[in-house]
């Protein structure tokens, strides 16, 4: 379903350098503006107006050592850390210098200690949300280069394709595939168990996952003119339950599962008595074809965070699989409250955007949640959906009658 993989996030793209600020006290650092985001980078390595290759928080570089050597340096890593004298740590870096020469990926060897994983930083007492990187190291791949060579690779690329076509490099070009670059995923517990009977897609469900506000900076005054539920965003798992066919079926974030009682997805499930609730309110609304989805919580799913008492799930849409399309979220909710299923926390059902991105994030920033047991929990974002009309606006989920995206909170993601 070729909609689907059109849908899915853009992790690593072409951007162009929109603003650089000085950071106080900082000699060799600044700060750079790429659409939405602020992220520090190299005094001098960039210009405003310059392309650069911008990839997300929640992103997982590539390792470019085979998987053998990527274990060698992490065993030697182990040893460095315990060694006795400076002598004795001297030999373990040096082993480990002499294994990441051997990187196919050198360009992304300094993010090793980190798993290769960009995370949300505080440099100089400055938020940095994602890592800048020159277009030269497209260099690498062997099939770029610059068209007027350049030697600051922040001009205009080209890729020769197998026939010598040449294709230009532009502004918002995705390179997630073409790097290698895909998104951290928080594994789920052991626990949760299970077998899969094959993928999410396979099924025709959109995997949830929303476009974060920082992405859709230059729409800000097209999307202040329409009004939101805002609902809070929950830290659990991912969770889809579907009829089809007349098949009732359970998913996690990507797969499609066995059922089984030592799964919790499929356990929340029977507790709920989702499927039974399911097949009236399609019996009640002649649906046919139909998943909803939620975010599991509670016992043993990313460290409780609510305090909670077992496991429960939180609904936050409803999608009809035969037409493609979501149900608006004001139906939406008194769906749920038909099903007798839980919702996620509504902060506001008819949300005005204030003037600015920043005025937003001055409030997400600072927002506890106003779900479970724990009131001194910072929550981790909201998620917001239009109402009514979008006016014809084209991005986000739109295709899918839904216009929708996140704020995540910042200090919430330096904590993660």
């Amino acid at each position: 379903m070729e909609e689907l993989k059109a849908n899915e996030r853009q992790l690593a793209t072409v951007a162009k350098i929109l603003d650089i600020q000085p950071i106080e006290d900082a000699e060799n650092i600044e700060m750079a503006t790429i659409r939405g985001w602020h992220v520090v980078v190299k005094k001098g390595e960039f210009s405003i107006g310059d392309l650069c290759i911008y990839v997300e928080v929640g992103s997982v570089m590539p390792d470019g050592l085979p998987e053998d050597k990527a274990e060698e340096w992490k065993a030697l890593h182990k040893l460095s850390c315990r060694a006795v004298t400076p002598e004795e740590r001297d030999i373990y870096r040096a082993q480990m210098a002499e294994v990441s020469k051997l990187n196919t990926k050198p360009e992304f060897e300094f993010l090793r200690q980190s798993k290769f994983r960009i995370k949300t930083k505080k440099i100089f007492e400055q938020i940095s949300q994602g890592i800048c990187f020159p277009l030269s190291i497209l260099e690498s791949l062997g099939n770029f280069q610059s068209v007027i060579g350049d030697p600051r690779w922040n001009t205009v690329f080209i890729l020769s394709g197998d026939e010598g076509n040449c294709v230009p490099i532009i502004e918002n070009e995705d390179l997630t595939e073409l790097l290698g670059v895909i998104q951290y995923v928080e594994p789920d517990p052991a626990s949760m168990g299970g077998d899969a009977k094959g993928e999410l897609e396979a099924v025709g469900i959109l995997m949830s996952d929303e476009q974060r506000i920082e992405n859709l900076s230059s729409k800000w005054e097209q999307l202040r003119k329409l009004r939101y539920v805002v609902s809070e965003k929950l830290e659990g798992a991912s969770a889809s339950y579907f009829l089809k066919n007349g098949e009732f079926g359970v998913c996690s974030r990507s797969l499609n599962l066995k059922e089984s009682e030592f799964n919790t997805f499929w356990k929340v499930a029977r507790k709920e008595d989702i499927e039974s609730k399911m097949r009236q309110y399609a019996y009640d609304h002649n649906l046919t074809n139909w998943n909803i989805q939620g975010e599991l919580v509670g016992e043993g799913i990313q460290g409780n965070i609510y305090k909670l008492k077992g496991q429960t799930v939180k609904l936050y849409n409803l999608f009809d699989i035969d037409t493609q399309q979501y149900l608006d979220p004001i139906s939406f909710i008194e769906a749920t409250k038909e099903m007798g299923i839980g919702l996620v926390p509504i902060i506001d059902d008819d949300y005005e955007l204030p003037e600015t991105i920043e005025q937003l994030f001055a409030i997400v920033d600072n927002f506890y949640t106003i779900f479970g047991n724990n009131p001194k929990q910072l929550a981790e974002g909201w998620v917001l959906v239009a109402k009514g009309d979008v006016n014809g606006l084209r991005i986000t989920r739109s295709a899918y009658n839904r216009l929708s995206w996140k704020a995540k909170s910042r200090t919430y993601d330096l904590n993660k």
